[in-house]
């Protein structure tokens, strides 16, 4: 009964885009952390509650996927600097570059695919006007930086774009997302968009087997769903390409939403040769930036008692084998995540759509959630421009020195998600070296990538 509460929430939300808080039940404890920052550190307090939501419905059936974007709709732009990205919405890829010592000139001749489900009718022109006001090249269908294709790799037929009134519209959010993260952090690269024709297992992962199949380096995956298959499909299994995928936003819990688990571990994030990404927030104070893991549950503005906000997954998986690179020994199957990057609604990323023109006034929106964080890691990956060479996560397993450590924060707040899925503390609680929830930290350059 819980399932379908939550999916009307969603719907209601997003489909109708009424404005209501999708709040969940129970009671947050533990302190925001936000430590005095504000609008000028990157943080960004919520209005209210009902400003906050995902923008995809939980997956419910089997083989049910769902993407892990997080909106907000209370942040307007301040001020338009000619053709610039506004202030006020969120970071821009010069800031992402900064924060994680990116150097983009590099990335030429990489190619990333993104693969999402569903249509979107706007989406070349919408990263053209994102590109053109970040400073980035243009990347479009006629100089052959950007393919849209079909699951099959194919330029038609596209899936539609879903309805407005569909609990399904979340999805094309999700691709503007995804396209804005990866121009944010390889403004070089090629990008392909693959476009599913459903938010099931079987489209997205041959979606995935297609990219590979394209040639692309990186494959980024901003969605998931509960673990169910026993071993990992050969579309993730092929050598010379990275595969990087969301580790989710319920946290890292037993429960969720009244004993339904919608935390803990998540495919293909779970998968061995999958990078699984975490979120941190981000944030810029005192002329430094700072990162502790993403957990907005227990935030007094998230619900007044219950939540409206999320938290990055982590877990120990119950189906994958432990790779024989792994060094923990708390969790002797699968340990999620790998690494982490930026991913708190409360220290959002700007993006831009005609779509968020058309629903709520302004093109520009602030977005967070582990479905920013894995494609700018992906981009990341193509940056660094040695995918033919890795492994997925075994060298960041095997080599990472380089990573910014983040030991402050945990992903559970008990009355909420319950106790940590996992025994082993560290699954859900940050500390010195390897933690479930950032991972081995976040990119300090691409040395360690």
């Amino acid at each position: 009964m819980i399932g379908l509460i939550v999916r009307a929430v969603a719907i209601s939300c997003i489909g109708a885009l009424a404005a209501c808080s999708g709040a969940l039940p129970g009671r947050g404890i533990l302190a925001p952390n936000s430590e005095g920052l504000g609008p000028d550190d990157g943080y960004y307090p919520l209005a209210s509650a009902a400003a906050m939501r995902p923008v995809c419905p939980p997956a419910e059936a089997p083989g049910e996927m769902r993407c892990f974007a997080w909106m907000r709709t209370d942040l307007h732009p301040q001020a338009q600097y000619g053709k610039g990205i506004p202030k006020g919405v969120g970071y821009t890829p010069a800031q992402i570059a900064d924060a994680y010592g990116l150097d983009t000139s590099k990335g030429g001749g990489q190619t990333v695919a993104i693969v999402d489900a569903f249509g979107d009718d706007t989406a070349e022109s919408d990263l053209a006007t994102y590109r053109q006001a970040a400073g980035l090249p243009p990347c479009t269908i006629d100089n052959r930086c950007l393919r849209i294709l079909n699951e099959d790799g194919q330029p038609s037929p596209l899936p539609p774009q879903p309805k407005t009134s569909s609990n399904t519209i979340g999805w094309a959010f999700e691709e503007t997302l995804d396209l804005d993260a990866v121009s944010a952090a390889c403004p070089k690269c090629k990008i392909v968009l693959l476009q599913a024709s459903k938010q099931y297992s079987n489209s997205l992962y041959r979606a995935a087997a297609t990219a590979a199949r394209l040639g692309a380096n990186v494959i980024t995956n901003s969605y998931g769903g509960g673990e169910a298959l026993p071993a990992a499909p050969k579309a993730f299994e092929q050598p010379g390409h990275v595969y990087v995928a969301s580790a989710g936003d319920y946290g890292g819990g037993a429960s969720y939403y009244s004993g339904v688990n919608y935390g803990g571990p998540q495919m293909p994030c779970a998968y061995a040769n999958v990078v699984c990404v975490g979120g941190t927030r981000l944030t810029h104070k005192n002329g430094k930036w700072h990162q502790v893991v993403w957990n907005d549950l227990a935030d007094g503005s998230c619900g007044s008692g219950s939540s409206s906000c999320g938290a990055t997954g982590s877990g120990c998986s119950q189906i994958v084998h432990k790779p024989s690179w792994q060094t923990d020994k708390g969790c002797t199957w699968r340990s999620e995540t790998d690494i982490a990057a930026t991913a708190s609604p409360f220290a959002p990323f700007a993006i831009y759509s005609a779509l968020f023109k058309k629903l709520y006034g302004s093109g520009w929106q602030p977005f967070g959630g582990t479905s920013l964080s894995a494609p700018l890691i992906a981009g990341m990956f193509a940056l660094a421009g040695n995918a033919s060479t890795r492994h997925g996560a075994k060298e960041i397993w095997q080599k990472h020195g380089a990573l910014n450590d983040v030991v402050k924060g945990t992903n559970i707040d008990p009355p909420l998600t319950g106790a940590c899925a996992s025994s082993a503390t560290y699954i859900c609680v940050a500390g010195p070296g390897y933690d479930g929830p950032s991972g081995w930290g976040t990119p300090n350059g691409t040395g360690d990538l």
